[in-house]
């Protein structure tokens, strides 16, 4: 008999659905090649390690020309589960956005690996609204900032959609816009999942931290995007996204990405000719259409 531990499936299968390194046999390769882009990329970043927090964990890089003014402002926040990469690696999508006259900026921040999960979220809030305050100070439009998360970093953009900025010192509606790629709307498969060794989610943060469960305080245009070769659980969180920003009146645009997996999805940023790519500089230039 099986025993089942969420919507049918067993353990391992829930294990299994969320394991993504697991379900990508190329992960590795594909994880080489955004980490030799981001490498090149550095060379040129503008303002390295900018600290906007309590230690040179919570840093953030900008690349572009920091010397114009009222540029728009692309913020990558990062994957890697929540315990896993950084700031150094997420730089790999600057060159194409910095060459259509934007601002790209790689958000550093603790991860679950080093804090606690709810210090996690209540600190990449911190370090974005920092930057809402701070960005014209580098050529940055602070009415222009587009938010981009893929995977644990899509959660993790969610969480400022439901922030109450005013309590942060930041206007009601700091976004342009936010692209979804990859990413979870609801928190409870990962908690009842092998992930949760290194989370130690409660029941209450899945309630406190699932997109589901809260209420939208900003509002902004949003796109959830998720790739062919996605997970069934992880097209399912993307879909199930989709429609409660639809319900909140901020879905744009919702679509998947065709041939792509859960990680090479994320080199199409890097590419203009793509529909990802040109979702995010949408968001950052309306007026170009």
């Amino acid at each position: 008999m099986r025993s089942l531990v969420y919507s049918g499936y067993t353990q391992a299968e829930l294990d299994a659905q969320y394991d993504n390194p697991k379900a990508c046999p190329s992960h590795n390769d594909i994880m080489g090649e955004v980490r030799a882009l981001s490498k090149r990329a550095r060379a040129d970043v503008a303002v390295p390690d900018l600290r906007w927090g309590e230690d040179g964990r919570e840093c953030l890089d900008i690349y572009g020309d920091v010397h114009a003014t009222s540029r728009p402002v692309v913020v990558f926040v990062h994957g890697g589960a929540w315990v896993s990469l950084d700031k150094e690696a997420s730089a790999f999508a600057a060159p194409a956005f910095t060459k259509a006259g934007a601002l790209f900026v790689a958000l550093g921040f603790h991860t679950a690996a080093t804090v606690n999960f709810s210090h996690m979220v209540a600190r990449v809030r911190h370090g974005i609204g920092w930057l809402v305050n701070h960005i014209h100070h580098f050529g940055g439009d602070p009415e222009r900032i587009v938010l981009v998360g893929h995977s644990s970093g899509t959660h993790l953009v969610s969480q400022c959609l439901t922030q109450d900025w005013g309590n942060l010192g930041v206007r009601s509606n700091p976004f342009a816009g936010a692209v979804l790629i990859s990413g979870l709307c609801d928190l409870e498969p990962v908690r009842l999942s092998y992930r949760n060794v290194r989370l130690a989610l409660s029941k209450e943060q899945v309630l406190d931290f699932s997109l589901k469960h809260q209420a939208v305080r900003v509002s902004c245009p949003v796109d959830v995007v998720v790739a062919e070769h996605d997970t069934v659980e992880f097209r399912r969180q993307g879909e199930e996204m989709a429609r409660y920003l639809k319900a909140h009146a901020l879905l744009r645009d919702t679509y998947t990405v065709k041939k792509k997996n859960h990680f090479d999805i994320m080199l199409d940023l890097a590419n203009p000719e793509t529909q990802l790519y040109r979702s995010v500089l949408s968001l950052a230039f309306p007026a170009r259409g």
